[in-house]
């Protein structure tokens, strides 16, 4: 007789696999064979974050590193490994955790991805993670000396590459670090560098023809005129990110040729007024016109959050690439309804709407949404450009935009995910509500979805 307890183990981890958060403990403390099956998912992923910290700053928590410590044999499983922060003692790192973490990642034999985004604390790590065979990802705060940034050069065999706040010492070396990753990069992110120029630029996607992503953002130096020429090195792009300026310069003819282009993203900065931006806008959409991309998503932010992106340029977004897109993101910035009525309208294929829910038009804003028969998710990005106390979302609202909206079934908002259907009978709407987890948690907006 077959029961759960006596499954073979490749299925109880298979089934534990669709299992996350507090149920992989409980699961775990059901009997041996139930964890033992469920040991490689509780320890595929270790994300040290802020909570953590803190509680073990006050020594009310261990960290998930000394247990790799006290048992070495549970580090073979570990592929992902995330600190987004980490304890620390009179303002520096507290010398226990560190030394914790650095015993811990030498047993990650099999680690796949590394994410470290706490400033000033790569530099402790890097020694551990020389020997990574099969390390494929990462994504780094680099401020680093010389001596610490050749110890970067180490890994190459990454796939995705992503750094961020880089000193001037990584800067230098981006070119031959990406030119001993020829054959296994696909992925380049580039944010917040202030050391980054076009030579270095250049110098780095001149040797990377098979490219599939390039995200440079925030850095001053490299703006939409400067991607929009290198990115002739990379012909098989499928998503690009990048930031605007108000450079007039005219941009580098003739276009590039990005018929792969999937995904696109516009980080706007500006600070004259009036501003250029809105025709600058226009003429990279229209740069990039010749290539007939199918994009599936766009998303585009601005600096000030009581901006109103110009019906204009939205009408133009649509136009060039409103028969393919499916998802539609627009961050720290407002539409106007009559917007929201074309993208509804004129988007068939609409799936996600990353948009801040205005709650003073809610009636005009359903009253669009009617318009999609396609539309099954909104995430409320609230922008704040409404001053004062906000009304947030209930039931009843939820219920209204489910009801005006057939194809509706999911409402992200800041902590809140409501999901409804309608009953069989269709006599009424059955809404749900659950919290939403931060399992996106510092996550680069223009990165493309997963």
């Amino acid at each position: 007789m077959v029961s759960a307890d006596n499954l073979n183990l490749d299925v109880l981890e298979l089934i534990f696999g669709f299992l996350s958060g507090n149920d992989l403990p409980s699961v775990a403390l059901v009997s041996r064979s139930f964890l033992a099956g469920v040991i490689p998912r509780l320890y595929n992923t270790i994300a040290y974050r802020l909570r953590q910290a803190k509680g073990y700053s006050v020594q009310e928590t261990m960290s998930p590193f000394a247990a790799l410590i006290a048992h070495p044999h549970l580090g073979v499983h570990v592929r992902n490994i995330e600190i987004r922060s980490v304890p620390t003692v009179k303002l520096r790192v507290h010398p226990v955790f560190a030394r914790e973490c650095r015993d811990a990642l030498r047993l990650c034999r099999n680690l796949k991805t590394f994410k470290c985004t706490v400033p000033g604390v790569l530099a402790m790590f890097l020694p551990s993670l020389q020997d990574k065979p099969r390390l494929e990802s990462v994504r780094i705060h680099a401020n680093l000396t010389t001596d610490q940034a050749q110890m970067l050069l180490k890994m190459n065999k990454l796939q995705s590459l992503s750094v961020e706040f880089a000193t001037w010492n990584v800067v230098d070396l981006l070119p031959s670090w990406t030119q001993s990753l020829v054959k296994s990069l696909t992925s380049v992110c580039l944010y917040m560098i202030n050391e980054l120029h076009e030579g270095v630029l250049e110098g780095m996607l001149s040797h990377l023809p098979n490219l599939l992503g390039l995200h440079v953002v925030g850095c001053p130096k490299v703006d939409h005129v400067v991607v929009l020429q290198q990115i002739s090195h990379t012909p098989l792009l499928q998503s690009l990110s990048l930031t605007t300026s108000e450079s007039t310069r005219p941009l580098y003819m003739p276009p590039p040729s990005l018929r792969h282009l999937r995904h696109l993203a516009f980080d706007t900065r500006y600070t004259m007024q009036p501003s250029p931006s809105p025709a600058i806008l226009a003429s990279v959409l229209s740069h990039l016109k010749t290539s007939a991309p199918a994009l599936l998503s766009f998303a585009i932010r601005l600096p000030e959050r009581k901006v109103v992106v110009g019906d204009p340029f939205i009408a133009q977004l649509i136009e060039l690439f409103g028969f393919s897109l499916r998802r539609l993101a627009f961050l720290d910035c407002g539409v106007s309804q009559e917007s929201i009525a074309e993208i509804c309208k004129s988007c068939v294929h609409l799936e996600r709407l990353d948009v801040a829910i205005p709650m003073k038009e809610l009636l005009f804003f359903i009253k669009n949404l009617e318009y999609s028969q396609t539309l099954h998710t909104i995430v409320d990005v609230d922008n704040h450009v409404d001053h004062g106390i906000q009304k947030s979302l209930d039931s009843g609202d939820v219920t209204l935009m489910l009801a005006g909206c057939r194809s509706l079934r999911k409402i992200v908002t800041n902590h809140r995910i409501w999901t409804g259907r309608m009953e069989d009978d269709n006599s009424r709407i059955t809404v749900n509500l659950e919290r939403r987890f931060s399992h996106t948690y510092g996550s680069l907006w223009f990165m493309p979805l997963e």
